[in-house]
């Protein structure tokens, strides 16, 4: 969005999934496979899950201290599966570039955008 725009406002929704990614790469296989709904669940299964989830909430945490540090005017509220960082004040390409200028790729977090007019006929 141009950031002189008067028209619009734009809300930026960072969600970051604790349990799963948004998109998994080839070769990549869901942890939870090998646990929900199976019979005889080993124990290397669960050692998978727990190796995934600490690098994962890891990773979580690390993007949450670069967009806190980029921006003070977040919303952050957790959920039982994901937390939910919100603004209306950045313009969410630089939130995405400083994202990946620290090596983290666009699968890793679900990105939403709303625009809302602010006066008048656009």
């Amino acid at each position: 969005m141009h950031p002189d725009n008067e028209t619009c406002v734009q809300r930026v929704r960072f969600f970051f999934y604790f349990f799963d990614k948004p998109l998994w790469k080839e070769g990549e296989k869901p942890p939870f496979k090998d646990i929900v709904k199976v019979t005889g669940v080993k124990p290397e299964a669960i050692r998978n899950l727990k190796d995934f989830l600490n690098n994962r909430l890891e990773r979580i945490a690390r993007m949450l201290e670069i967009l806190t540090t980029l921006h003070d005017d977040w919303a952050i509220t957790g959920a039982k599966d994901h937390i939910l960082v919100e603004t209306e004040s950045l313009d969410f390409n630089e939130a995405v570039k400083a994202l990946r200028e620290q090596g983290f790729n666009e699968d890793e977090y679900i990105l939403k955008l709303d625009y809302t007019r602010k006066w008048g006929v656009l």
